[in-house]
């Protein structure tokens, strides 16, 4: 209970008081999400479905989502601009996202 006690008096003492309706600490606006170019393909081992987003230029990273016909989802790893996904071996592109970070 003690422990308790302390980090609330530290978090108090860091972040002031949070009495209803007088909270002066401002957050932090969210950057707008950034738009890429995107696009599917059959390209891949058997035909199998690709997802591409390119944010060339945007000085972000990137990951692709692809969806397949067999029910998998397939993630990119975090990639400079650039990220495509790829469903296995022969399977179809049902559908595709990304996302960014700085």
């Amino acid at each position: 209970m003690k422990k308790l006690i302390a980090i609330g008096a530290v978090a108090t003492a860091l972040f002031g008081s949070v009495a209803a309706g007088t909270a002066s600490a401002s957050v932090p606006s969210m950057s707008p999400a950034v738009s890429c170019t995107t696009w599917h393909d059959a390209a891949g081992p058997g035909r199998a479905g690709r997802f591409h987003a390119n944010c060339a230029g945007k000085n972000v990273y990137v990951q692709s989502t692809i969806r397949c016909s067999d029910g998998s989802t397939q993630t990119s790893a975090w990639r400079w601009e650039y990220a495509k996904a790829e469903c296995p071996y022969g399977k179809a592109y049902r559908s595709g996202s990304y996302r960014t970070k700085a």
